[in-house]
């Protein structure tokens, strides 16, 4: 079922936009598909201080709802604010509602079949290789020729209006990874480096999904993964999973082990 036309696909990345203005989670990509989409997101570890909450608050709902700096609904708020379950519950709330009452016919209920999948991605390798995967997902799926032709992802805007819809965040969170990890300097390298990772002639790097971006608990150097699961989980949690080699770039994906008979 593809329920996700133009206007839909349009609606979600207002609505996205509108989220991030409340929250202090970042986008760093995203691409609208016709019946999913793929979010690259930044959580920082601290919380953000009473008065931005507030105003963030003030701002998101046009100044008809408030918080006062200090109360507990405000702190309330700077914990949740840097939450990226409580920033996709509100984005697919708020879609879902806009959905449910523009269709032709009366819509209730839930939109999305199931709670999110997310990965948590080191910085770096991990970060850039999961954001040529996500930009490709239109040439992948026939939706356009090439990424920088599909309207509904970051890219795609990026190279037909020449900014980036979440500028800001790619500058501040993705280019000093990507100094290190592949010695761009600017913002015109990262388009540069993107068009050789997407392949500028339609014919992208990566033509078919791989299942570690989709399945993966943790993508990152077999040392960071252990570092993370080894923290998260028990030892007996731990011997159903299994380190998968991703590339040869060095990645490894955690990901769950089924029994065979379930595969």
């Amino acid at each position: 079922d593809l329920p996700f036309g133009d206007a839909e696909k349009e609606q979600f990345v207002r609505i996205l936009k509108r989220v991030s203005l409340l929250y202090t989670v970042e986008v760093a990509a995203y691409q609208v598909m016709s019946n999913h989409y793929h979010l690259i997101l930044y959580a920082p570890q601290e919380k953000p201080g009473a008065e931005e909450v507030c105003r963030r608050y003030r701002r998101f709902y046009g100044g008809k709802r408030t918080l006062r700096a200090g109360s507990a609904a405000c702190e309330e708020w700077r914990e949740r604010c840097r939450d990226i379950s409580w920033f996709m519950r509100h984005l697919q709330q708020l879609f879902a509602v806009w959905y449910n009452r523009t269709r032709r016919e009366e819509r209730r209920g839930s939109l999305w079949a199931d709670r999110f999948k997310h990965s948590l991605l080191e910085d770096g390798q991990a970060v850039w290789k999961c954001s040529t995967y996500v930009e490709n997902n239109g040439v992948r799926a026939g939706l356009a020729a090439s990424a920088a032709e599909y309207r509904f992802g970051s890219y795609g805007v990026w190279r037909q209006s020449g900014k980036h819809p979440f500028g800001w965040t790619v500058k501040k969170r993705l280019l000093p990874m990507l100094r290190d990890v592949l010695g761009i300097e600017d913002m015109d390298g990262i388009v540069a480096a993107m068009e050789v990772a997407l392949g500028s002639d339609g014919q992208p790097t990566v033509q078919t999904r791989v299942r570690y971006w989709t399945n993966g608990l943790v993508i990152g150097s077999r040392l960071y993964l252990l570092k993370v699961m080894s923290g998260r989980e028990s030892p007996e949690r731990l011997k159903r999973h299994r380190v998968g080699r991703l590339n040869s770039s060095g990645l490894c994906s955690w990901r769950n082990v089924r029994p065979a008979a379930a595969v």
